[in-house]
């Protein structure tokens, strides 16, 4: 006899049972007794011809084959949440529009979201910034910001724009460290900085001043939040967006005679959510708030660059 598809309900189930390690766990999370989380997952076996889940005194493992179960479930379950977020009602714009970013851009996601629900109160949005960047190929989130194109055939990258860098610190610390606010080539040894956890690939802020022979690094976070308050507390060196004392008037921009490169930052999204008017329209706002940026850090950068030092004479 030809076993039967399991049904969705039931891979749930099983869903579950792997990401709470028990029944108990499954129940919780779904509103099930642990009695009927055990019989969903007799049925699934039984419509499928095999064991899947064992249970034991410390919870409940899987089979290698449910394993295999467990990640079609896993990209259904996305599917499904995609296809909530894509529908809507009357209103091309009515449903949810999900964003990841980096926590450095979370005040202009902010800012674009207010300006767009001004004019669509009936759209809803969701703005994430996550520790790992969320797979945008399999809808995860609808749109994301990241600092390069994207590999995915099914993505399409839209350059937002080159963020200019700099160094910056409290007025104790350069009056202990940097008296002239001045950085040469052969100074970064000798300072501390304030950086974000280590990048997967070796890649990032870090990387660029460990390449001018920076070594010291007391303080490091995923969190913006986290950076500026040990910086503004004295801890060292932060690299930020240029202009960053308009909004944190406790740091001070230090000069450099070797300028901190450039970040180029694209808007990535699905291609199927080109079509999406409120996917769209939203991406369009959120360029134009991110043009704005750009333009503030143009005339930050022109009124007020700290002077380089004057290359040493040999």
């Amino acid at each position: 006899m030809e076993n039967k598809l399991p049904a969705w309900d039931d891979l749930r189930v099983l869903l579950e049972v792997h990401r709470g390690g028990s029944f108990l766990a499954a129940g919780l999370q779904l509103g099930l007794s642990t009695s009927t989380v055990a019989r969903r997952i007799g049925a699934l076996e039984k419509d499928l011809g095999r064991a899947l889940v064992h249970r034991t005194s410390q919870g409940a493992w899987l089979e290698k084959e449910a394993l295999e179960l467990i990640v079609l479930a896993e990209q259904f379950e996305q599917s499904l949440r995609a296809h909530r977020r894509d529908g809507g009602g009357g209103s091309p714009y009515a449903g949810r529009i999900r964003i990841s970013l980096p926590d450095g851009f979370l005040v202009g996601a902010a800012e674009a979201a207010t300006r767009f629900r001004r004019r669509h109160p009936e759209t809803l949005i969701e703005v994430i910034s996550e520790l790992r960047f969320v797979d945008l190929a399999s809808r995860e989130a609808d749109i994301g910001v990241r600092g390069g194109r994207s590999s995915s055939p099914v993505l399409i990258d839209k350059p937002l724009g080159e963020v200019m860098s700099g160094l910056y610190a409290s007025e104790d610390y350069l009056k202990r460290f940097v008296p002239k606010r001045l950085l040469g080539a052969d100074d970064y040894a000798g300072q501390d900085f304030i950086v974000e956890d280590e990048t997967p690939r070796g890649q990032g802020p870090a990387q660029w001043l460990i390449q001018r022979g920076a070594s010291r690094f007391p303080f490091r976070s995923n969190s913006m939040e986290a950076r500026l308050h040990a910086a503004k507390g004295g801890m060292g060196l932060v690299m930020l967006g240029v202009g960053a004392e308009r909004e944190h008037p406790e740091l001070l921009r230090v000069g450099l005679e070797t300028p901190l490169p450039s970040l180029r930052f694209y808007l990535t999204m699905h291609k199927d959510l080109r079509k999406v008017p409120r996917i769209r329209k939203f991406a369009k706002t959120f360029e134009a708030v991110f043009a704005e940026y750009l333009a503030a850090q143009s005339e930050a950068e022109a009124t007020s660059r700290p002077r380089a030092p004057r290359a040493r004479r040999r």
